[in-house]
């Protein structure tokens, strides 16, 4: 089993506020691709542009991943985990003038031998290749899906729809409400589970996506999925995670 992850900055943009976790490594602005066993943490966190600060959220928060125990922790375990690191951001975002409401996305999955956890705060994205056909196992937590869910359409049509509801950080524990953490066993089955930012999923379909994803991944194929949201008009951070199991 292997993992492939691409990360670029953004167009224009100072620094890239992505970052993706593999065990204990961050990777952000390049390209990784590295032989697995069966035990792995992977997650995406995408610094919230608006609020100053966006880099140093995503890295802080991904960095406390390696306090916990993956072979061990429970949904619960993990679920309050995900809120203590929430609060330490809070914290920690106080020593930094101006950046106080830094605030970041957080999306990722521990895949184990006979389950898989994914949890899950924004609008970051986890796939699962089922047959020919890719299955969202998130949901995205935007003002955009709100109104969907509630058949407000045209509203809908007209918002941001890369705008959070719930987040990390922000200088408040209240955009934390929307932390989920659920065991998906089904997950496991998959032949490829993907992962991916806005920068990548906003931009490109979601048949453009089951074409690259049931082709060969390598650093060549990321980078085309990445151009391919670029010239839809992503000028956002970029990054895909795909967990090959092929």
């Amino acid at each position: 089993m292997k993992v492939i992850i691409y990360s670029e900055k953004g167009y224009k943009k100072a620094t890239c506020e992505d970052a993706a976790l593999l065990n204990e490594h961050i990777i952000s602005d390049s390209f990784s691709k590295t032989q697995i066993n069966s035990r792995t943490l992977i997650a995406i966190a995408d610094g919230v542009g608006g609020n100053a600060g966006g880099a140093l959220a995503s890295r802080y928060v991904l960095n406390q991943f390696e306090k916990i125990d993956i072979e061990n922790i429970t949904v619960e375990e993990l679920h309050k985990f995900i809120e203590n690191c929430n609060i330490d951001l809070l914290e920690y975002a106080k020593q930094f003038r101006g950046k106080e409401n830094m605030a970041t996305t957080l999306t990722g999955i521990i895949s184990l031998p006979d389950t898989c956890y994914i949890f899950h705060i924004g609008n970051t994205r986890v796939y699962g290749l089922q047959g020919n056909y890719l299955k969202q196992f998130t949901k995205d937590q935007t003002t955009y899906q709100w109104l969907l869910d509630r058949g407000q359409i045209e509203e809908a049509d007209i918002c941001n729809k890369n705008e959070i509801i719930y987040c990390l950080g922000g200088g408040n524990l209240k955009y934390a409400a929307g932390i989920c953490v659920n065991e998906y066993s089904t997950l496991n089955q998959c032949k490829r589970i993907l992962l991916s930012s806005d920068g990548i999923h906003e931009y490109v379909s979601t048949d453009e996506f089951e074409d690259f994803v049931l082709g060969d991944i390598n650093e060549e194929t990321m980078k085309k999925i990445a151009d391919e949201a670029r010239s839809n008009g992503s000028d956002d951070d970029k990054t895909i995670v795909v967990i090959d199991r092929m």
